[in-house]
């Protein structure tokens, strides 16, 4: 009797206690594209992920994992997946792209970790575990069966000579310096000369042109006489190139004792470079020979006049 009441009373116990309340798993809804589904080793391709949840859930992707915590010939994921959530009533869709490459045949897991979906504070992951992409072998079917290419010719590398290096480096030193002298000549050939030095030189010039003898003693004139200006503009005080003859002979009166047939001079070579005038041989020569006289006189005379005062200044200076 005992025994049926304690079975009784351990029955009324059992059906006072609640029963506990299981929630409702979370509906997600999983679509993966992957393109191409078929690629070789080290080729690229696209897995794309869309996860369908209840309205307010979170969907958390999976990251790249590290690479130095995989194969080298694990799947790896290349840069950062694109994600994008889109637009529904109801409910909740994400959708992430993956730029992927695999680097072993056959078939390939993705490698990818599963997703993550938070809703009403319950956590639901997605496993990614089951699909996978086909990786084609590019090898022949039997290895045996292929040909390698013949090896190539030896490259023979012949000793560098450094005489044609010696000797183009000393064609160009001595190109360098043949140019130095050069520029060096040049330079000395067209210095400024003095201006007595230069009006001799140039009454030799017009001389071997034998203009007198050709027929053309007004020019013959006038060039002798343009340069005896030439070295008076140059050499005496207050006289200018751009005088007219009368200016000149106002500005020569420091020289006008050394030159007493100046403006005559001047005159017949106003004459015949301004009026035509027909000048004989002999006065085309006299009048040349007369501006190179000139110059002399000129010349000896401003030579004295300075060798005079370097002598009174030497005296002072005692």
């Amino acid at each position: 009797m005992s025994v049926v009441l304690l079975a009784l009373l351990l029955q009324a116990q059992t059906q006072a206690q609640p029963v506990p309340q299981v929630p409702a798993p979370i509906s997600v809804q999983l679509a993966v594209r992957i393109d191409p589904d078929t690629v070789t080793v080290g080729e690229r391709f696209i897995a794309v992920l869309r996860v369908r949840a209840p309205a307010g859930a979170t969907i958390e992707f999976p990251a790249a994992p590290d690479s130095a915590s995989i194969p080298p010939t694990a799947t790896r994921i290349i840069g950062e997946p694109l994600i994008r959530d889109e637009p529904a009533r109801g409910a909740t869709i994400r959708t992430a792209a993956y730029r992927m490459t695999a680097w072993d045949v056959e078939q390939q897991s993705l490698g990818l970790a599963n997703i993550v979906v938070r809703a009403d504070g319950q956590v639901g992951y997605v496993s990614l575990s089951s699909y996978r992409v086909f990786v084609r072998s590019v090898l022949p079917a039997d290895s045996a069966l292929r040909v390698p290419k013949p090896p190539r010719a030896q490259i023979l590398v012949k000793p560098i000579s450094e005489i044609p290096w010696l000797l183009f480096f000393a064609a160009l030193l001595l190109a360098a310096l043949g140019r130095w002298l050069w520029q060096v000549y040049r330079r000395w050939r067209d210095r400024p000369l003095e201006p007595f030095a230069a009006a001799e030189r140039e009454f030799a010039r017009i001389e071997a042109l034998n203009l007198v003898a050709a027929g053309d003693g007004p020019r013959h004139v006038a060039m002798m006489v343009d340069t005896m200006r030439v070295y008076l503009a140059r050499r005496v005080t207050g006289i200018e190139l751009s005088h007219t003859s009368s200016e000149l002979i106002a500005a020569a009166g420091s020289i006008q004792s050394v030159t007493p047939g100046l403006g005559a001079l001047l005159w017949r070579a106003d004459l015949a470079k301004f009026a035509a005038h027909r000048t004989s041989g002999e006065d085309a020569t006299e009048t040349g020979r007369s501006s190179r006289e000139v110059v002399l006189a000129v010349e000896a005379e401003l030579e004295r006049r300075e060798a005079e005062a370097k002598r009174s200044a030497s005296k002072r200076a005692a």
